[in-house]
C-alpha cells in the first residue's frame, strides 16, 4: 500500500489565510494498492504568459488584497506563492525570454494543487470558494476561472 504525507492545510480544507495561528495540518492520505499517477503534461508557457500575469499577479495571489500582507499565499499556506511584478516575454501564447525565478517558483508551487479534472482541482476550487477558502477570489464565469480550467483541461489531453 502507497501513503502519501502532506503537509498541506490550503487541501485539507484549513483557513489558509484565517489568521490563525496553526498555518498547517500534517498528516497521511491512502492512496490504495494499485495507485496510478495522474498523466498531466502542464503547459508551462501558457502558465508564464497567461496564469502568472492574468491570475497570479492580478488577482495578488500570493499577498492577498490590502491589508492582508503576510496572510495568504506568500507566507500562511501550503501554496506558497512569490509577490512579484516581474513580466514573461511572451508572443503567440509562448515564451520568449527567460523565466523570471518567481514565476518558476510560483509553477512549481501550483502544479501541485492541479489533478486532471480541472473542475475538481484545488486550483480552481479554492478561489472560486467552493471549497475551503477564506473568500471567492473570483466567479467560476470569471475569464481567470476559465483560464484555469482551459490550462489543466489542455494538460489533462
Amino acid at each position: 500500500m502507497i501513503r502519501v504525507s502532506f503537509a498541506v492545510a490550503f487541501l485539507l480544507g484549513a483557513n489558509a489565510c484565517s489568521g490563525s495561528e496553526h498555518n498547517g495540518v500534517v498528516g497521511t492520505v491512502d492512496l490504495g494498492d494499485n495507485f496510478v499517477a495522474p498523466d498531466l503534461a502542464l503547459d508551462e508557457d501558457f502558465f508564464y504568459c497567461r496564469i502568472e500575469p492574468e491570475v497570479i499577479q492580478k488577482f495578488g495571489c500570493a499577498t492577498g488584497n490590502a491589508g492582508e500582507r503576510g496572510q495568504c499565499h506568500d507566507s500562511r499556506s501550503a501554496l506558497q506563492l512569490i509577490d512579484t511584478s516581474e513580466k514573461a516575454t511572451c508572443s503567440n501564447g509562448r515564451l520568449t525570454g527567460a523565466v523570471p525565478d518567481a514565476f518558476a517558483a510560483n509553477y512549481e508551487a501550483a502544479r501541485f494543487f492541479v489533478q486532471t479534472d480541472p473542475l475538481t482541482s484545488p486550483l480552481y476550487l479554492r478561489p472560486t470558494n467552493q471549497a475551503s477558502h477564506p473568500r471567492r477570489i473570483f466567479a467560476t464565469n470569471d475569464p481567470a476561472a476559465r483560464l484555469i480550467t482551459e490550462w489543466i483541461t489542455a494538460g489533462a489531453q
